[in-house]
């Protein structure tokens, strides 16, 4: 008996190899999306969370207008880390200057530079000139050449730098716009910092006018646990009482008519805020339409299960008459489900870690990234492969538990067909008498199966409206100028599996479509019906199935791009182009144009006698 178990068993995976081949791209491609862009947003998270504990970035800036280094003691009383220094803005030929000056021994005790590149002192540098680190180039700040000596003019006095090393400051990692403290004419808006230099132990006409303030208990951790640290819940609470300390230091400087001190953190730093930002919008995408992606595979899959499940009606009744239980039995088909799925999240998590990365990278088109961290969060990946599992294992036990539990001799009878019925256009004459008599059946069979009607529309609403938002978010980065070349990145990958589950979506209902009627196409076959009109009988149940679920699909998008738009505090629905709305239902209806030339050699090759025999 468990011979002939284990045989059919193997069997059943060989019989339905392609619907196990549609379990594992549906299971793939919706956890190689979720899972996907949340590893992305927790690779960014753990890579400047790393930056921030390993370089010991200020958690505040105290600024002012004259010597703050008075102040620094009293700080340090509180068990904070405190650096003094000095800081100044200054337009050059070049733009905006920045120049920060620290004590001897003071520069990098926190926002710890990393070195480039450096050179010694040249003997031949001008008379009178101090050694300067430099900001290395990005695609805002000017390039300058180890040796080179750089004139500035402070307080009306000229002072000689020569550039000794070649360094970058985690405070200033943004690459594309970095603003300055010097406002425009405006008033608005701050001008960008064209270069940034860094003193030490120059003893240059101004006081230490900045304090950089740490908070070591935020920075007492490993480097594995520093996910989510930075603008955390737990951050937050420790700057929110840590900046009550630092306001009581300087009560009375803030309590001016007109205070000439800021106290400044980590959401006022242009580089931090702004990509932390960035990687929030990436989550609030995914959590969106990971709703929709995990929606329509349930679905897919649910179709899937239930189809093979009916089909294998003699099977469980031979097994049944064999005198293997039901629990048994119904065993057979839950690991039949449970493999696809393994194999589509082995599949997904290789699938995500690849978009994770890709997603990763190209932030380096607007900020200076770490590299790729080898450890992070795997929580979405756990999440939705177990949400995607258990979903795939109740659809086939409910289906299979009434199947399991009916007699032998009623599994052996095959389903009686499902009576016709008068559709909705019938009671309407002035419409149904004009339709020709092969419209008539086409309609009378897309609606005389409810449950898989409504299930192939929901499937291909749900997938277009998620080619609608991912057209949506691409076009408002792209033409509206709103994104960065990261989330224009993140846009398209959208687009991309959302397109990819659309074709994979049509192609699998489809498919069991045909599988479910081949006595019927036989049939046809028999009455001379030639190919192409047999080909054409299914088609137009296709494309009516079609064509409602994309219809219904748009205005499904729209609703899905204003929730998106509402979270991710960007673009409108208004704002989106035209060609969206047209675009969208073009791609869904070729998508469904290549399903049916690809199925075409499989209605082609259905074998009269053997369908036609089949319920014997």
């Amino acid at each position: 008996m468990v011979k002939t178990y284990l045989k059919t068993f193997a069997r059943m995976f060989k019989r339905h190899l392609t619907r196990l081949v549609s379990v594992f791209l549906m299971v793939l491609l919706a956890i190689g999306f979720s899972a996907g862009i949340g590893m992305a947003t927790d690779k960014m998270r753990a890579a400047f969370d790393g930056v921030y504990v390993r370089r010991n970035v200020s958690d505040f800036i105290v600024r002012g207008a004259g010597d703050l280094s008075q102040k620094a003691e009293e700080l340090e009383a509180y068990g904070y880390e405190v650096v003094a220094g000095g800081i100044l803005e200054t337009e050059t030929d070049d733009g905006i200057v920045r120049i920060y000056t620290f004590p001897e021994g003071k520069m990098g005790l926190q926002n710890q530079l990393t070195i480039i590149d450096e050179a010694p002192m040249p003997e031949d540098a001008p008379l009178g000139s101090l050694p300067v680190c430099v900001e290395r180039s990005t695609g805002q700040l000017k390039k300058y050449e180890l040796g080179e000596t750089v004139e500035i003019a402070l307080y009306g006095f000229p002072l000689k730098f020569v550039v000794t090393k070649i360094v970058e400051n985690p405070l200033h990692l943004a690459v594309r716009r970095d603003p300055s403290m010097t406002k425009a004419e405006d008033g608005e808006n701050y001008l960008p910092l064209g270069a940034i230099f860094y003193l030490e132990g120059a003893p240059l006409p101004f006081p230490a006018n900045n304090l950089y303030v740490s908070i070591p208990s935020l920075k007492e951790r490993d480097l594995v646990d520093v996910i989510h640290t930075l603008f955390g819940s737990e951050y937050e609470r420790t700057m929110k009482a840590a900046k009550e300390d630092v306001e009581e230091v300087f009560r009375e400087e803030l309590e001016e008519d007109e205070p000439t001190l800021a106290v400044l953190t980590l959401h006022e730093n242009f580089t931090f805020e702004s990509y932390y930002a960035f990687a929030d919008k990436v989550e609030v995408i995914g959590y969106v339409l990971m709703a929709v992606f995990l929606a329509v595979t349930l679905l897919v899959v649910l179709s899937t299960m239930t189809r093979l499940l009916e089909e294998e009606r003699g099977q469980i009744a031979c097994l049944s008459t064999l005198g293997y239980s039901p629990a048994r039995i119904l065993m057979k088909y839950l690991l039949f489900a449970l493999v696809g799925t393994v194999i589509g999240a082995a599949g997904g998590y290789l699938a995500a870690l690849g978009l994770a990365y890709i997603i990763y990278i190209n932030f380096k088109w607007n900020y200076s990234m770490p590299p790729f961290p080898g450890s992070g969060s795997f929580v979405f990946f756990l999440i939705v492969a177990s949400v995607i599992a258990v979903a795939a294992l109740a659809a086939t036990a409910i289906a299979g538990v009434k199947l399991t539990k009916m007699r032998p001799a009623e599994l052996l009878r095959p389903k009686a067909p499902r009576p016709g019925k008068k559709v909705l256009l019938e009671r309407i004459p002035f419409l149904w008498n004009r339709l020709s008599f092969k419209y008539k059946s086409t309609l009378r069979n897309v609606l005389r199966f409810k449950t898989r009607f409504a299930m192939t529309v929901v499937s291909v609403m749900a997938s277009t409206a998620l080619v609608v938002a991912g057209l949506a978010v691409l076009d408002c980065c792209i033409f509206q100028e709103i994104g960065t070349t990261a989330m224009i990145v993140v846009a398209v990958v959208v687009l991309v599996f959302a397109a990819l589950l659309n074709a994979v979506v049509i192609y699998t209902l489809t498919n069991i479509n045909i599988s479910e009627r081949e006595r019927e196409l036989a049939t046809l076959m028999v009455l001379g019906y030639s190919d192409k009109e047999v080909s054409l009988y299914v088609y137009r149940e296709i494309y009516i199935t079609s064509a409602i679920g994309i219809l219904l699909g748009i205005p499904f998008g729209a609703i899905l791009c204003t929730f998106i738009f509402s979270l991710m505090v960007m673009g409108s629905l208004g704002a989106v182009t035209w060609y969206v709305w047209i675009v969208a239902p073009l791609m869904s209806l070729f998508f469904t144009f290549l399903v049916t030339l690809m199925l075409s050699r499989k209605i082609r090759r259905i074998h009269m006698n053997e369908s036609l025999k089949a319920i014997e």
